[in-house]
């Protein structure tokens, strides 16, 4: 029987505000499950791995469903470390609601200001829960004002909490308010609504604010139209606020995504499963999808049949005959279908801003030489999973090399291999990534023509772009010269072209424009003019030369005005771009830009400079020119088409090697 009305929430959080926390309470106060689960215990049903269940964070995102007031909803627990943003950005791909959590001691943390960017720039609803009011020392007047100002937003409490008995918190229902309205909370709470409702701004401001329930609808009203940002005060550990948090879920809130006729999905997560094999992780929005199906990949650009469907259940899977819309559910294929696909020929696929960017990379090492084969086929299974790891297994050097977020993210890739597929491994130290863009304008020539039948005639000029541009190609060789088809192969070959330049980076910020070149009649063919490309637009990069380009971090610094001297000695130690900082009451902010290479360790110095109660805030900000440095210049992987000879060889089948 398809299930109507289905809204999908993601809880979000930074790391230890208790996200997950709350998504066992929200399912033993639905009767989901008949005890609670805890983060501490190992027993929280959405960390099913056991590295999560050992270190009390999750890593992988779970989805869970459960029913209130007859409402049923998808649940969405997601990692709140950053090293694991590219599980938070697949999920928030499917979801209608945000339930960020912000913890009472805290308040806003670094990486909830990454999340909120990403949140908006999808344009999704969202609910704050402030959670952990039982926590010692909470200050929450300056939490609520905190975030307003450090978020550009307007809250409005929907419950209040009084904390003045550190022992014994209580929370206020809205209708019981009056005796808090000199609360700044409450106080700015009716401001904001009274600013985006007109009849109550003028009973704002006469001071007679009347009926208690009529202010409750007006705010639903403008948070529903999202001009309002609902808040709720609470405690997981307790199971303070949570059926208001739900009621307001289900009474406020609706599905976000329109349906479609045909069949339309997308795909936000895939994992192996020891049983069921590769399972790609959907949310439907279309017609009903049943097994034996065949529907469009955009991703790989054919149709795929649908194996077997599956929809999760408590830490476990159910086998479903159908899924309906707003389901989400698991589907077998025989097709490798890539995490981040869209299903169906009606739905767009949608380009946001990544949470952030991997600018590390590290290189795993078998412990045992036995294990080496082992090792890469366990990358390859992890790296579909996590298409950023961005694996290349170079079998010509047998290395193995990926790209993170963060050290963490190395601790738990190495435990993963160890546990589901029995390999240890190591990890070296994590590099920085560099890129290269030329240093001028060059041209290089390519003459494939020996031995027949083969013929690619063409010469490139390679420039530099500004930086930012990215790869540019244009053609002004007419196709009389070359064909429509066989330029149509050059241009395809470029991106693959630039993967690795004279320093063994990839190239980018680069103009490409194909000046002339020839075909033959009888000789050509379309694989020529892939092998040809190559080999010239190396050869103009060689003839260029090409500098550096290091990663830059944007960074946001909030602390104590007590840490100002020690901070912006580190800022100037780390040649950091400063600009001035902004001084609010007994703290500072200030911003600026720093090389990924100087800041890598940063956070660790600045936790202890500011005893922990500082914000650091590091986000990818581009690349910037730096100095060459034999350090930093790596050496070409596989067989490089500068070396002409054993290029073409190579190519054409005489002998194997991965020139990636």
């Amino acid at each position: 029987m398809a299930q109507k009305n289905i809204l999908t929430i993601g809880i979000l959080a930074h790391v230890d505000a208790g996200k997950t926390s709350l998504t066992e309470c929200l399912l033993h106060a639905s009767g989901a499950t008949k005890e609670q689960g805890s983060v501490d215990a190992g027993s929280a049903i959405t960390d099913g791995l056991s590295m999560e269940k050992n270190r009390g964070i999750s890593i992988k995102s779970a989805t869970v469903l459960f029913e209130w007031n007859g409402r049923p909803i998808n649940l969405v627990d997601t990692p709140g470390h950053i090293d694991f943003s590219a599980e938070v950005d697949r999920a928030l791909s499917v979801l209608d609601l945000v339930v960020l959590v912000v913890s009472a001691k805290e308040g806003v943390q670094a990486h909830t200001l990454n999340l909120w960017e990403s949140i908006r720039e999808r344009n999704l609803p969202v609910m704050v829960f402030v959670n952990k009011i039982d926590r010692d020392g909470v200050d929450l007047e300056h939490v609520f004002a905190d975030f307003e100002h450090d978020l550009g937003t307007k809250l409005f409490a929907l419950n209040y909490a009084d904390v003045s008995d550190p022992d014994l918190p209580r929370l206020v229902d809205f209708v019981d308010f009056r005796p808090y309205f000199n609360s700044p909370i409450v106080d700015k709470s009716f401001e904001n609504l009274a600013e985006c409702d007109e009849g109550f701004f003028e009973s704002y401001v006469n001071g007679g604010l009347g009926d208690l329930n009529v202010i409750w609808n007006k705010a639903h009203a403008a948070i529903r139209a999202r001009d309002l940002v609902g808040l709720v005060f609470g405690s997981a550990k307790m199971g303070l606020g949570i059926d208001l948090l739900l009621n307001e879920i289900v009474s406020t809130f609706s599905a976000q995504h329109a349906t479609y006729d045909g069949p339309a999905a997308k795909v936000f997560k895939v994992e192996y499963d020891s049983k069921l094999g590769r399972l790609a992780h959907v949310r439907s929005y279309g017609s009903p999808i049943k097994s034996k199906d065949v529907i469009w990949s955009q991703a790989l650009e054919q149709t795929f049949k649908v194996n077997q469907l599956f929809k999760p259940d408590l830490g476990g899977v159910q086998q479903i005959a159908e899924l309906y819309a707003g389901e989400i559910g698991m589907m077998t294929t025989s097709d490798l279908i890539p995490v981040g696909d869209v299903l169906g020929e009606q739905m767009s696929k949608g380009e946001f801003r990544k949470l952030t960017e991997s600018v590390l990379a590290v290189q795993a090492v078998a412990q045992d030489e036995k294990d080496y084969q082992k090792l890469g086929e366990a990358l390859e299974i992890l790296n579909m999973e996590d298409p950023r790891l961005d694996f290349v297994w170079y079998k010509d050097e047998r290395e193995f090399h990926l790209k993170i977020l963060g050290t963490i993210q190395t601790e738990v890739l190495k435990e993963s291999l160890a546990s589901r597929f029995a390999v240890e491994a190591d990890f070296l130290p994590p590099k920085v990534v560099y890129k290269e863009t030329p240093s001028k304008a060059a041209e290089g020539y390519v003459r494939y023509w020996m031995p027949k039948p083969c013929w690619a005639i063409m010469t490139f000029l390679v420039e530099p772009g500004p930086l930012g541009s990215g790869i540019t190609f244009e053609s002004k060789v007419r196709t009389n010269d070359i064909s429509v088809k066989y330029q149509n192969e050059v241009k395809r070959a470029v991106p693959w072209s630039l993967q690795q330049g004279i320093k063994g980076w990839e190239v980018t910020d680069i103009k490409i424009t194909l000046l002339e070149g020839s075909e033959h009649t009888m000789h050509s063919n379309p694989g020529d003019f892939l092998l040809a490309t190559p080999m010239g637009i190396l050869r103009g990069l060689e003839l260029a030369g090409t500098d550096l380009l290091e990663p830059m971090y944007r960074f946001e610094i909030k602390a104590h005005q007590d840490c100002l001297g020690p901070v912006s000695s580190d800022l100037n130690q780390m040649m950091a771009q400063i600009e001035a900082p902004i001084f609010m009451g007994d703290f500072f902010t200030i911003t600026g830009r720093v090389s990924v290479e100087k800041a890598m360790d940063y956070n660790i110095k600045f936790n202890a400079t500011t005893s922990g109660k500082g914000r650091l805030k590091l986000t990818i900000d581009g690349y910037q020119k730096t100095e060459s440095s034999e350090e930093k210049v790596r050496a070409f992987k596989g067989v490089s088409p500068l070396d002409e000879a054993q290029w073409i060889l190579h190519k054409r089948g005489a002998f194997k090697a991965d020139e990636r």
